[in-house]
């Protein structure tokens, strides 16, 4: 007797049953699909928002190019109000940010439109059943049957309940794994807090917490609704959406906080007269400026009441049973995650099942362990992002509805001040970690944006060893800092030389020169004592009086090392994904570091620098971006407002008139050259102003700065090597110079007699912290793009490499070339198979 095929049997005509039929029918695997309902894509009101990792995987089923011919518009405009319909934050062309980031666009239309599309597509439409309503399922060592509310019943090898937030198939798969564990209680569940993920333990889908319950609606031609906008309404103790969709058809959703928790059979009713209701008593809130609520339900063609649900199960199968969707993941619909999720988990069962039955060369006889198995991996895969994801969703109801006076204060004045980048970003943020068909061709799409499956490797997490171990190198630099740069000075008498240089008005070192008043002595006296002390600190050094070897260690220093160190500085400060954080402003940094010294402060910035990276999307294209105008204006505002005048402070030899007053003007030129960048970017903007406006392509993603980019570290590289080799140079040549009497600090402690030698110490320490740290730095990036998946450079051929161009070429022309290599793989990531974008 020949041996039965393998058989999938699907509980629910939904979107994701309907998808998961589309795919298996794709990698020829037997299906059937048991719908309750007597129609496949019954009207019953539901909208959705078809996101772009949802509209990846309709594109690898072939249905993208319909849906999208079945709209005559996509979502382009992304608004967020508050309590009065005024604009807090708005994000404008959404649809080319999204296209061009992801690939595919947002749309909104009703949930039956994509089920229709999903069905058109199935070829072997005799295999999805109407009418067949699941009733009871008996599991066995070979297989399952399921019987049917008409009494028919059904065989297959495992049984896949698609079938909603009442599943049948889930309500036997907790029932059984309460009889195999009597210590489970059904209501053993812990609801989200802040930032706390929600898992329950063998607890119903119709058991999850109810916070919220909503309206849903949709309406026709109301007067006032754009056509192509997203308006989301903040609200305290509610919040509403309306989105603009095909056929002038507007999708909203009332969202009203219950006031309490509720589980279960717990919820109060909520009928037509609670609708009738819950319309008066919104009527006159805000939909924009000109719309209220009662504009849309006076136009109303369809609306539903319902609890809303949200969790995510811990118990997700048996042994040959499995529920998808809403019957295992329920979301909050307020940023519309719910059924692009369910597709996600189908694509990861399939790309599950799909290996199973490759291992066991396509046989129906597989063992109910082997099975077990493989949905176990299903949802140890989805779980953690599905959690997240309900996670995200809630804590947006929670803001959207201001449910706190700190939620408030950020919805209405802290996000609005971000911009509308900022919500942009975290919009996007939902969308790279999605799931696909590994089995399935996914259509070239242009973007921005890897989706994380297409990476060299999966992204992972930081651990909190590696955070810890990064915390104490970086302390340990900022501690060292601290002794060898102001307590070792203190130990030497230099710090005490300096201050007697400064009380008596006059330099020993430089033949009694005396310390003249370089800033308005009698209106700001201390910062004319602070000046001077610097005049006395640098003068010595530059000028030789502390020896030749410190001469050329001073211009090493400042030529080869700070130069590329300040300009990525600059490059990382107009990131806009650095936008908001601690590394945002390159002037704070860099008179941090002419006050205390760079060696101190470095280790510091490289740290704020380490938290604030840990996130994939941080290491993308579209995060990477510097406006061009920028991009062109780093390097001759580096060169104006720091080489030449550091060029000009190392040629001085302490008898020139304008000797001290050079000095004291170099200590404000890193915070020039950051003036000089935005005085020149301005200058750049504004000559483009005549050029025609295009709505897309958008500048972020053009790549239009990297040119610049790569001129700039070209450029730096040359410099710092040139300085590395020709200071080497000098010092082989010269019998009574020695590289280690150059760049290493003998005999700190040992007492000091003039400030030149003290100071010559003092840099000394400063430049080896900084190589230490920018080293660090350097291998830190190396570390995150391997785990983020964007380069496939082994760890320690990267950190041997670096070793090597910190010999050969310099710390500095070693750190601008690994710079360079960092931007190219940011803007064009590796991908699998050798691609890139």
């Amino acid at each position: 007797m020949a041996e039965k095929p393998f058989r999938v049997v699907i509980a629910g005509g939904s979107i994701a049953g309907l998808t998961l039929a589309l795919a298996l029918e794709k990698n020829g695997i037997d299906f059937l699909v048991l719908e309750a309902y007597p129609e496949i894509a019954p009207q019953k009101g539901a909208s959705i928002a078809v996101l772009p990792n949802g509209f990846r995987i309709l594109d690898q089923l072939g249905c993208y190019e319909d849906i999208l011919a079945k709209v005559d518009r996509t979502t382009d405009n992304f608004i967020i109000r508050d309590s009065n319909g005024k604009v807090l934050i708005h994000v404008k062309d959404l649809e080319h940010h999204l296209i061009q980031r992801h690939g595919y666009p947002m749309i909104f239309f009703e949930r039956r439109m994509v089920i229709e599309a999903l069905y058109e597509h199935i070829s072997q439409k005799h295999r999805v059943l109407t009418s067949k309503r699941v009733t009871t399922i008996e599991e066995t060592a070979n297989g399952v049957t399921v019987a049917c509310q008409d009494g028919t019943t059904f065989e297959g090898s495992i049984l896949i309940g698609a079938d909603g937030i009442h599943s049948t198939v889930g309500q036997t798969i907790w029932q059984n794994a309460a009889a195999k564990n009597p210590k489970l209680k059904k209501g053993d569940i812990r609801r989200y807090s802040m930032n706390v993920k929600m898992f329950s333990l063998t607890v119903y889908a119709d058991d999850l917490p109810v916070q919220y319950r909503c309206l849903f609606g949709i309406s026709e031609k109301v007067p006032g609704i754009s056509d192509d906008t997203l308006h989301h309404v903040t609200n305290e103790g509610s919040s509403l959406f309306a989105a603009s969709g095909p056929n002038d058809r507007t999708y909203w959703c009332l969202f009203m906080n219950t006031g309490s928790t509720y589980h279960g059979q717990d919820l109060p009713p909520y009928d037509a007269g609670d609708e009738t209701e819950t319309a008066r008593k919104y009527g006159d809130n805000a939909i924009t400026e000109t719309v209220k609520f009662s504009d849309l339900y006076k136009r109303k063609t369809m609306t539903v009441c319902t609890p809303l649900h949200e969790g995510v199960l811990n118990t997700w199968h048996s042994q040959r049973c499995i529920v998808v969707g809403d019957a295992v993941h329920k979301f909050n619909p307020i940023i519309g995650l719910g059924g692009m999720s369910a597709m996600e988990t189908c694509a990861t069962l399939m790309n599950n099942l799909v290996s199973l039955l490759n291992a066991y060369e396509q046989s129906s006889t597989i063992p109910s362990t082997a099975i077990e198995s493989m949905f176990s991996a299903t949802q140890a895969s989805r779980q953690p992002r599905a959690t997240a994801l309900v996670n995200v969703s809630q804590q947006t109801q929670y803001r959207f509805a201001m449910e706190t006076p700190t939620l408030k204060l950020f919805n209405r004045y802290i996000y609005p001040a971000m911009g509308s980048g900022a919500a942009l970003r975290l919009l996007s943020s939902a969308y790279p970690g999605a799931a696909s068909f590994d089995t399935l061709a996914t259509p070239k799409k242009p973007r921005a944006l890897p989706y994380e499956d297409e990476l060299l490797r999966q992204p992972t997490p930081r651990s909190k060893l590696l955070n810890a171990i990064v915390f104490a190198m970086m302390s340990g630099l900022v501690g060292t800092g601290v002794y060898t740069l102001f307590i070792v000075g203190n130990i030497n008498g230099a710090f005490p030389l300096v201050r007697s240089t400064v009380e008596s008005g006059y330099i020993p070192d430089v033949g009694n020169l005396a310390l003249g008043s370089v800033f308005e002595a009698e209106r700001f006296p201390k910062i004319d004592r602070l000046l001077r002390a610097l005049t006395a600190v640098f003068l010595p050094v530059v000028a030789g009086a502390a020896g030749l070897e410190s001469k050329l260690q001073a211009i090493y220093f400042l030529m080869s090392v700070f130069v590329p160190v300040l300009a990525l500085l600059v490059v990382e400060g107009y990131r806009k994904r650095n936008i908001w954080s601690l590394i945002w402003s390159p002037s704070l940094w860099t008179a941090a570091g002419q006050l205390f010294g760079l060696g101190l402060i470095l280790p510091l910035y490289a740290l704020v620098f380490f938290f604030n990276s840990e996130s994939t999307s941080y290491w993308m294209p579209a995060e990477r971006y510097i406006p061009q105008s920028t991009s062109k204006a780093i390097l001759p505002a580096l060169f104006l407002g720091f080489v030449a005048p550091s060029a000009l402070l190392v040629s001085l030899n302490g008898s020139e008139p304008y000797a001290q007053e050079t000095i004291a003007f170099w200590q404000i030129t890193p915070i020039l050259v950051v003036f000089l960048t935005e005085t020149l970017s301005r200058i750049l903007t504004s000559g483009t102003d005549a050029a025609p406006k295009r709505k897309a392509p958008v500048e972020d993603y053009q790549e239009l700065d990297l040119p610049h980019l790569k001129r700039l570290y070209n450029s730096l590289f040359f410099l710092a090597a040139g300085v590395h080799v020709g200071t080497l140079a000098l010092l082989g040549v010269f019998s009574d110079l020695t590289i280690f009497g150059a760049f290493v600090p003998w005999s700190p402690k040992s007492h000091v007699s003039t400030v030149g030698a003290g100071m010559a110490i003092f840099f000394k320490f400063d430049l080896l912290l900084v190589v230490s740290a920018t080293f660090l730095w350097s291998v830190m990036n190396v570390m995150d793009m391997r785990r983020v998946g964007i380069s496939r450079v082994p760890f320690l051929k990267a950190v041997a490499l670096l070793v090597v161009g910190y010999t050969l070429v310099g710390p500095g022309a070693a750190t601008a070339a690994f710079w360079k290599w960092r931007e190219e793989r940011m803007a064009r990531p590796e991908l699998k198979d050798k691609q890139t974008l």
